[in-house]
Order: C-alpha cells, then sequence, then structure tokens
C-alpha cells in the first residue's frame, strides 16, 4: 500500500471516531426528560386520551423511521450502491432504537384503551384477530424479529471496521459481502411485510370497517422516504460537525437529493393510486376514511400533508443545485419530515377522537420530543460503540469517484 492511500486510511479511521457522541446524548437526555415530563402532566391533567395518541402516532412514526433506515442500507448492500459507503453507517445507527421500540410498544398496551377502538366494541365479524392478548403477542413478535435481523445485518457489517480500529490493519471491503448481502435479502422481505401487518393492526384496525390493501405498502414506502429525509438531514449536519466536508462531498449530497426526490414522487403515486381507486368504487365504508380528512376541520391537515410531502420537496428538489446545497436540502428534507410526521397524525388520531378536530399543542409537542430525544439517545449509544464513518466503504466509495 502506498504511503498516500494508507495516509488516506488513517484520517478516515480518525473521522470514524469523530462523531459528536456527548453533544447528541446530552440533547436527547433533554429532550426526552422534557418530553416525558409533559407526557407526565399531560396524563395528570385530564389529558391522557390526547396524551396517549400522540404516543401513539409517534410511536408508529419513529419506529417506520428506524427500521426504514436499517433497510435503507441493507438495499444499498444488494444494490452494490458504492455511493453511500460514507453515509450507510449513519443509517444502520437506527438499530438500537428497534430495541427501545420494544419497551415503548410494551408502554402502549397500558395505553390501549385510549387508543384501541375496537376494545370498547368489539369486531365479531373478523373473529379472534383483533383480541388484546393475540394482538400484542403477534405484534411484539413482529417488532422482535425485526429488530433481531436488524441487529443481526448491522452487526456482520460492522465486524471489519470494528477490527480495523482495533489493530490498525486495513480489513477487506469484499469481507462477508456474501453473508451480508443474504441477510440483507432476508431484512427487506421481512420490513415490508413485517410493517405492512403492523400498519393493517396498529393504524387501519382503528377506523371502524375501512380496509385498503395498499395501506400497508403505503405506510412503509413511508417510512422509507421519512429514512431517506432524516439520513439527509443527518448527512448534512454531521458533514459539518464531524468536518466530512471532503469525504461527503456534493456529489454523494447530489447522490442522496435523488433518492429523496425520486421517492417523494413515488410516494404521490402511492397516494393517488389508494385514492383514485376509493373514488372511483365509491363505496361508503371505504370513502367515509379520506373525505372525512379532505373536508370540514381536517381539511387544513390534510392540504398541509399533501403540500409538505409532495408539493414542496418536489418543486424545491427538482433541480440539481437544491440537492447540492446543504442548507437547502437540509430545509426541504425537514420539511418533508414534519408532513409525514402530520401524516401519521391524520391517518390515526380521527378514527379514535370520537370525530374532534384536530389538536396539536402541549402533549404532542411534548411526546414527539420524548420519542426525539430516545432516538437520538439511542443514535449516541450507537456511535459511542461502534465507528460511525465505515473505513473500507468509504476508502472504496473515494477511491471510485477518483477514476
Amino acid at each position: 500500500m502506498s504511503a498516500a492511500p494508507a495516509a488516506v486510511r488513517a484520517e478516515l479511521v480518525r473521522q470514524a471516531r469523530a462523531f459528536p457522541v456527548r453533544g447528541v446524548v446530552a440533547l436527547g437526555a433533554v429532550a426526552a426528560l422534557v418530553g416525558g415530563a409533559v407526557f407526565l402532566w399531560a396524563l395528570g391533567s385530564g389529558r391522557a386520551d390526547r396524551a396517549w395518541q400522540a404516543y401513539h402516532v409517534n410511536f408508529m412514526f419513529w419506529i417506520g423511521l428506524a427500521q426504514a433506515s436499517v433497510a435503507f442500507a441493507a438495499t444499498q448492500k444488494l444494490a452494490k450502491g458504492h455511493w453511500s459507503g460514507v453515509v450507510i453507517r449513519f443509517a444502520e445507527a437506527a438499530a438500537p432504537f428497534l430495541i427501545v421500540a420494544l419497551a415503548l410498544f410494551l408502554g402502549l398496551f397500558f395505553g390501549r384503551q385510549h387508543v384501541f377502538s375496537w376494545l370498547h366494541e368489539p369486531r365479531a365479524d373478523i373473529g379472534p384477530w383483533l383480541t388484546t392478548k393475540f394482538f400484542f403477542v403477534r405484534n411484539g413478535l413482529v417488532l422482535a424479529g425485526l429488530a433481531w435481523l436488524s441487529w443481526r445485518f448491522v452487526r456482520h457489517d460492522l465486524e471489519p471496521d470494528m477490527r480495523e480500529l482495533a489493530e490498525g490493519r486495513p480489513s477487506d471491503r469484499l469481507e462477508n459481502r456474501d453473508r451480508i448481502s443474504r441477510e440483507a435479502a432476508i431484512l427487506i422481505v421481512a420490513f415490508a411485510f413485517g410493517h405492512s401487518l403492523l400498519a393493517f393492526d396498529l393504524m387501519m384496525s382503528l377506523a371502524h370497517k375501512w380496509v385498503s390493501n395498499l395501506f400497508g405498502a403505503f405506510y412503509f414506502m413511508g417510512s422509507f422516504l421519512a429514512a431517506l429525509m432524516a439520513l439527509a438531514v443527518g448527512a448534512v449536519l454531521l458533514r459539518r460537525a464531524m468536518r466530512l466536508g471532503d469525504l461527503i462531498s456534493l456529489r454523494q449530497l447530489h447522490d442522496l437529493g435523488k433518492l429523496c426526490f425520486g421517492f417523494t414522487v413515488f410516494w404521490g403515486y402511492l397516494m393517488w393510486a389508494q385514492f383514485l381507486v376509493i373514488w372511483y368504487g365509491n363505496l361508503p365504508e371505504e370513502t367515509y376514511f379520506i373525505f372525512y380528512r379532505l373536508i370540514g376541520q381536517w381539511k387544513p391537515v390534510g392540504v398541509a400533508v399533501f403540500f409538505l410531502v409532495l408539493v414542496i420537496p418536489f418543486v424545491g428538489l427538482l433541480g440539481v443545485k437544491p440537492k447540492t446545497s446543504p442548507p437547502i436540502l437540509l430545509a426541504f428534507a425537514a420539511t418533508s419530515l414534519v408532513g409525514i410526521w402530520l401524516e401519521r397524525y391524520l391517518e390515526i388520531v380521527p378514527s379514535i377522537n370520537g370525530g374532534a378536530g384536530p389538536a396539536l399543542g402541549g402533549p404532542e409537542l411534548g411526546v414527539t420530543l420524548l420519542f426525539g430525544g430516545l432516538y437520538l439517545l439511542a443514535i449516541g449509544w450507537f456511535a459511542a460503540r461502534f465507528p460511525m464513518i465505515s473505513p473500507r466503504l468509504a476508502a472504496d466509495t473515494l477511491e471510485r469517484e477518483r477514476h
């Protein structure tokens, strides 16, 4: 190995350890403590319904974001996306939150009376499927299985980098490739199937009699879009915090921006495909779910989701310059994330709040801070133990960019 590549590899090893762990952990801890205090205040001040509804909204938003982030890393392994070698670890860092999600799911069990309407109005037409024990055991096993598959995939991808940082010897970029590819394929299929089932059980079941075969795909692909936008936010912020301007180049940001743009369009396609079939069929048990959210007091939220998730990112990321400008990419990615959170709110709350209008205030903000803080703490825990840049994958990316 020549002196220049050796020097580059040594610099990559140094950058792999440069993640601002203390800052992320401190921010996550403050957010989680403040959010937890607001959540407890809401429970004790007569706002338990809103608190648990916000809990469920955030649960579905953050578990989808975390699982889709790891699934994105898996897609890059299967597609041999060498460009993503410098940011792939940012996506894999969401894996610890999938363990946290198991505890959060247990919390949802304690608030079930405020969320799941079928507990008060049993659905005899579908047999034992929506009964408390079978429901929580079934979905708990789905979450646990996905967490295990995700950790297995991430752990095997980490092994060569951990050995390189410990021993100081460059690892082979092709090490474990076949095994990781197999595990990536299994994880992607499990993500699509598992999160479709979670969408049907934890969201669609809240609306009595409403059924949509496309809703599962709409949920997990919306989560995949959120993961891409969150990765864009993380790449832009960490590019500066970790001084990765030379490593995460404008070319990588452009590639990431193109993915954000493409899946924004795909989200719009899925939304239209679902809306068109329901509108054309004109069946009352289907149309009420859509039109209740597009008229009256829920119309502003529905319009906001449409603009924040589709229109604004589509127009804003249409050209090359916005994708290669870190501040602009950051702004549109953050806008899309807000819109996807509102989408989860729009899909869940109107089904369970007894006909009331939207209420976005202290309980909703507090619970969002709680979940966001726990997400940051999970990433901080990961970054404190594992390299946040893969020297072997980053070196491969840089080498390919030179040719």
